[in-house]
């Protein structure tokens, strides 16, 4: 039984006879995809044409179908529906948010990684919403600073969720978040990704590997992505490491725009120029110094304007 929302749908016949039905590509196999059109899941290859035009079916995708044959139910992908968003690695189609999993610790917090992540999801134009997991096992000592990161995040414009995978805490939130859309959870090793995941879905098995005893991080093993639908609508994917290690190039003059809180701030300080970087009469800097806006949030922004010039002057030096 199929319990996700499935994507609008048309019926109608082409000339060969075909019925022509749309859905949501849910699994990408060797040489085949699964199909969720609402009431069922075809089995689908794609058509000749596309292969000539050499389109990329993936995960996510919205697609129109030719139903060839009812029992079993077996289809060709016909076309493929623009899309909102697309990640490269691992494939995967018209995302809408990703679940940003972190710790205070068991593994410690990262912020560089979260910063990181927050920026590559709104330069994919995917929402982001943090999800503090693990709060079962603070302490009177880790809640001061757990706090303190919510405030942080929360005054720059994320959403966050407290999580307990042990207690189940916020699972019903998150489930709550992805009713629309497609959705996916995200984050370093060890986290509990895959934690969460069999509590939003307890009838599916998830492997991963023990935690390291090195690194105090975990392996998670699915080798293919696939969307799992959730009860109330939406879907969740399962992806192997999808972690957003591939931060995308973005003019460095834009990076400002993907960190909320320093984008509010454009225009402010005394020349058009800055770049919030020990810069006389910078307004960023102003707040900092109030306690306004996070030091480490302007360091991390910093490090990825200097990054993102330093990919373009490279390409320009390879270029000549």
């Amino acid at each position: 039984m199929i319990t996700g929302k499935s994507p609008q749908r048309f019926t109608a016949a082409d000339q060969s006879g075909e019925r022509i039905t749309s859905g949501r590509v849910i699994e990408e196999q060797k040489n085949y995809y699964l199909i969720d059109i609402g009431e069922s899941i075809a089995r689908a290859t794609i058509r000749g044409v596309l292969k000539k035009e050499k389109k990329r079916v993936c995960t996510g995708d919205i697609v129109d179908i030719g139903i060839i044959n009812r029992e079993p139910l077996e289809a060709l992908i016909l076309s493929i529906h623009e899309r909102t968003t697309w990640l490269p690695r691992p494939p995967l189609a018209n995302l809408s948010r990703v679940f940003l999993i972190c710790t205070i610790r068991e593994p410690e917090t990262d912020l560089e990684a979260i910063d990181r992540f927050l920026f590559t999801a709104a330069a994919y134009s995917i929402i982001s919403v943090l999800v503090f997991n693990k709060t079962d096992i603070l302490n009177d000592n880790d809640k001061p600073e757990l706090d303190r990161l919510i405030s942080v995040y929360e005054k720059a414009g994320y959403r966050t969720i407290l999580t307990s995978a042990k207690t189940g805490l916020g699972i019903d939130s998150i489930a709550a978040a992805a009713r629309e859309g497609v959705s996916a959870v995200a984050g370093i090793s060890g986290v509990g990704k895959t934690s969460i995941m069999k509590c939003l879905f307890q009838d599916r098995d998830f492997r991963t590997g023990e935690l390291s005893g090195a690194t105090g991080r975990g392996t998670h093993t699915t080798t293919n992505v696939s969307l799992l639908p959730l009860p109330n609508g939406g879907y969740m994917a399962d992806t192997p490491g999808f972690a957003f290690v591939d931060v995308p190039e973005v003019p460095e003059e834009d990076v400002v725009t993907y960190f909320p809180e320093l984008e509010r701030e454009i225009g402010k300080c005394r020349f058009n120029n800055c770049i919030h970087d020990g810069e006389p009469g910078c307004h960023v800097q102003e707040l900092i110094d109030i306690g306004e806006i996070a030091p480490w949030r302007r360091d991390h922004y910093l490090k990825l304007f200097h990054e993102m010039r330093d990919r373009r002057r490279e390409y320009r030096g390879k270029e000549k």
